[in-house]
């Protein structure tokens, strides 16, 4: 098996315009395609990440705050997957809730393995 790193991708911070009851939807929602695929094997890792943070460069000899990217898309969570192939991953992927509320982009990688790394 491959392992795969999704990055879920969104505009600002969609769950905080969300009811309560909405909220809670999608919760279980996607915490049921989570645990299903922890119990399949499938699923090393996911958690959402904070709507805070910094993007550092390296710019004329010096570590600098920024650029910015010029979206207000962020990565607001990831899942670390298990899978045959791409394709597989792919797959997978698609049965993500989220996608039925039409406000997520997810990103697929491979990750590669360099001997000698963990």
């Amino acid at each position: 098996m491959k392992e795969f790193m999704l990055f879920i991708r969104s505009e600002e911070n969609p769950k905080a315009n969300l009811s309560p009851e909405q909220l809670q939807q999608h919760i279980e929602k996607v915490g049921s395609f989570i645990k299903r695929l922890v119990d399949e094997g499938r699923m090393k890792s996911a958690q959402p990440l904070e709507m805070e943070g910094r993007i550092l460069s390296y710019k004329n000899g010096k570590i600098v705050d920024g650029p910015y990217n010029e979206t207000k898309e962020v990565i607001s969570g990831y899942y670390h997957l298990l899978a045959k192939d791409l394709e597989e991953a792919i797959e997978i992927t698609k049965g993500d809730p989220r996608f039925e509320e039409g406000i997520w982009r997810v990103e697929i990688r491979p990750i590669k393995k360099v001997e000698g790394i963990n």
